[in-house]
């Protein structure tokens, strides 16, 4: 009986079992959703316009400050998303935002979609965790200012469908974000989404 020794064992069986867990990592990637079946697309991306602000700051406390968001969602269960929202707002409507001009906040969360189906359009409820951060420049020094902080939203979601491929979004949130500035946040956001 042939004897091999441990390392011309493992030498063999590494590269069949990294290339099966390749094999494997592949068609898991590439495969649509289980439930895929009970919803009309597997994927949606959406761009929306949006205003907000903070009103915990002062000066600076308006809600009409303008930005955009993007969302990339995938269908993880019959009515549950996973989405990623990336957006920017800028805050200077007002001449200052506390103690910042030029302020504008960009974010990136993550997090669970539940979304309901009612005879017309959709609507849904989110709860994400993200990264955000707020740029300006100091009114006292000059001096241009950057703060990061991970945070939580929540909000709320309706789509009204155009046809089953594109349909009209309307989204509110709410942030809690724990900067020197300011900690609450609220937006409203509408735009178009594209299901695939």
């Amino acid at each position: 009986m042939e004897r091999h020794s441990p390392s011309a064992l493992s030498s063999r069986i590494l590269p069949s079992s990294a290339l099966a867990a390749c094999v494997l990592a592949l068609a898991l990637a590439f495969a649509p959703p289980a439930q895929a079946q009970a919803e009309l697309y597997n994927f949606s991306v959406g761009l929306l316009g949006t205003v907000g602000g903070s009103q915990d700051v002062s000066p600076g406390d308006e809600l009409d400050n303008t930005g955009f968001q993007v969302d990339l969602g995938v269908v993880t269960e019959p009515g549950e998303h996973l989405v990623v929202r990336l957006g920017q707002l800028g805050l200077d409507s007002a001449d200052q935002f506390g103690s910042l001009t030029g302020a504008d906040m960009v974010y990136a969360t993550i997090g669970g979609e539940y979304r309901y189906r009612h005879p017309s359009y959709d609507s849904g409820i989110f709860l994400a965790l993200g990264g955000y951060r707020l740029q300006g420049d100091d009114v006292a020094s000059g001096e241009s200012k950057d703060e990061t902080s991970l945070g939580l939203s929540l909000g709320a979601t309706g789509e009204f469908a155009i046809n089953p491929s594109l349909g009209v979004q309307v989204e509110l949130s709410g942030h809690y974000v724990d900067f020197d500035q300011a900690q609450i946040f609220l937006m409203g956001g509408v735009g178009l989404v594209v299901h695939f």
